[in-house]
């Protein structure tokens, strides 16, 4: 089939790749033009782990194509993905401006029989405004089905979760349209849920919500470990090994972050604000996941005292490894807050470079970034922080002490790097270990599977 996709940032780009890989013709178009020229002279606006090697793979194959011209794309094309950002407002209802736009820019260009596939994240009910206003827009003849496809990429793994995704949706509200995405998805054999319009839509909110949800849950448990001096690792694992649970997000740490759980999360309480109904459960979320920078705050203020003129090294940007992504990332308020106390910031991250918002020392060397540092606090859970050299780690700081805020580091290993090298290992809901802590004691810290 021959695809328009409009947007070429994260979601447009990783669709747009991934159905050229299925074997559709597509045509990527944007209206940056400096964006469009950088991917049509083999640049990547975007790191994400094979994303750029199925691309040059398409664009070899002659199945991939940029554009910054919707007219040809868009009326030659047998379906077109809008995927266009739809951000937070001040209010917190999603930003739907730009999606608008784009609808009324690419109306009149739209064939007859078209289909416009909708798979921006957007509110119940945005996509039947669409269809109605384009069958009232368009010549009585025109037949333009509205479809909504919400996307369920997770940044770090979104090329495999385009390709085997868990499930996918489709929302629409005619038989042919349901039957076009059919086509269109026909080599992916994962489940497929045909519902209506804002159903669709109510699943990627409800999805997300849910996922901030576990996360905040593991956090606030947590919180009660560290009162109770007993570790959050027995306590997930049981929970988790519960089928009805499940223990994907459901480990403790700085909080969720990203483009998405916060918008998303937003987005579905003014949805239904606006119904007078108070999600009082989906607030809480967001109300423990905005208080663990103050917690990681106050145990670096409970290790070190003032942190005022004190150097603190950040390990890690991103709001998950494998991702150039810092929108929203704890890391960057984790930052903002030691920067107010008077600290001094070190930051290392293996795929951000630049920072300009931010007075931090920024860093390519993440032991040179913790040389005369009095605390490393690892934010991102890149893997390389789990093979830290631990002596050198120790030589170049000018204290001992390691807040693991994610709770990536196995604490029976760090329990001999703490004897060894005399460091000071915190975390999140777990107890600190100390030079000095008891060979007894460490096996409390394991879980034995």
């Amino acid at each position: 089939m021959k695809i328009a996709v409009i947007g070429t940032g994260y979601v447009g780009l990783v669709t747009g790749a991934s159905l050229a890989h299925l074997g559709h013709q597509v045509v990527c178009i944007d209206v940056d033009k400096d964006k469009i020229m950088l991917l049509q002279s083999g640049g990547m606006p975007i790191w994400e782990p094979g994303l750029e090697d199925m691309i040059r793979d398409a664009e070899l194959k002659g199945m991939l194509d940029y554009s910054t011209d919707a007219s040809a794309a868009v009326s030659g094309s047998d379906a077109v993905f809008l995927t266009i950002g739809t951000p937070s407002s001040e209010s917190g209802e999603a930003d739907l401006s730009a999606l608008w736009s784009a609808v009324h820019s690419i109306a009149p260009m739209l064939p007859d029989n078209g289909l416009l596939i909708i798979k921006s994240t957007v509110p119940s009910g945005t996509c039947e405004q669409i269809e109605s206003y384009l069958r009232k827009r368009l010549p009585f003849s025109s037949r333009i089905a509205v479809a909504h496809n919400p996307e369920f990429l997770r940044q770090g793994s979104a090329v495999r979760d385009f390709l085997a995704p868990d499930r996918l949706v489709f929302g629409a509200s005619s038989p042919e349209a349901y039957n076009r995405l059919e086509e269109i998805y026909a080599p992916i054999k994962s489940p497929k849920i045909r519902c209506g319009l804002s159903e669709a839509e109510l699943i990627k909110c409800a999805s997300n919500a849910f996922l901030a949800m576990k996360i905040s849950y593991a956090n606030m448990m947590s919180d009660l470990c560290d009162a109770l001096g007993v570790s959050i690792d027995a306590v997930v694992e049981g929970m988790g090994l519960d089928r009805r649970i499940g223990s994907e997000f459901l480990s403790a740490g700085a909080g969720y972050g990203g483009s998405c759980f916060p918008k998303d999360l937003h987005a579905l309480i003014a949805l239904a604000s606006r119904e007078h109904l108070d999600m009082e459960l989906l607030k809480a979320t967001e109300s423990i996941n905005r208080q663990r920078i103050q917690i990681i705050i106050q145990k670096l203020e409970t290790a070190l005292g003032s942190l005022e003129d004190k150097t603190v090294t950040v390990y890690g940007l991103t709001f998950k490894p494998n991702t150039d992504d810092i929108r929203e990332s704890p890391a960057l308020r984790i930052c903002s807050m030691l920067q107010e106390v008077g600290a001094r910031i070190m930051v290392y991250d293996p795929v951000v470079t630049c920072l300009p918002e931010l007075q931090v020392d920024l860093t390519v060397d993440m032991y040179a970034a913790a040389t005369g540092s009095d605390c490393v606090v690892i934010v991102t859970d890149w893997d390389q922080f789990r093979h830290l050299d631990w002596g050198r780690l120790r030589q170049v700081m000018r204290s001992s002490y390691v807040l693991d805020a994610r709770n990536m580091l196995d604490t029976a290993e760090m329990a001999v790097n703490c004897e060894r090298y005399g460091l000071h290992y915190m975390s999140m809901g777990r107890p600190s270990i100390t030079p000095d802590c008891p060979i007894n004691n460490r096996a409390e810290m394991t879980i034995m599977t």
